[in-house]
């Protein structure tokens, strides 16, 4: 279990997904550990390409980390996306799957404040 307090988990999709479900999180990322009640996505419902900055204000506690957020996804090269989700209090390790898809993005753990 990778939860951890305080600590949030972070990807987000740059391209349209019609078959958005949780099962992407175990089958395409390896997380199946996690507590579903603490799971949050925000963006546009018709997948609008939006600034990530405006998408990640929607969703919780973002005040307190969204500009780390936007920072590193900046890094990547991501300034926008479609939709954004975060799981609270967990911390995911990206070494648990041999290849990450391109889409969607896992951009980071961040802390949070409540």
């Amino acid at each position: 279990m990778t939860e951890k307090r305080g600590v949030l988990s972070l990807w987000v999709f740059r391209k349209i997904r019609e078959d958005l479900d949780d099962s992407i999180l175990e089958e395409e990322f390896g997380v199946d550990d996690y507590n579903e009640e603490l799971l949050e996505l925000g963006g546009s419902d018709d997948w609008e390409e939006t600034p990530l900055r405006d998408v990640l204000s929607e969703i919780s506690l973002s005040e307190s980390w969204s500009d780390q957020a936007v920072e590193k996804a900046s890094k990547l090269g991501i300034t926008k996306c479609r939709k954004a989700f975060i799981i609270l209090n967990y911390n995911y390790n990206p070494k648990v799957v041999t290849k990450l898809p391109d889409d969607p993005v896992f951009i980071g753990s961040f802390k949070f404040n409540y």
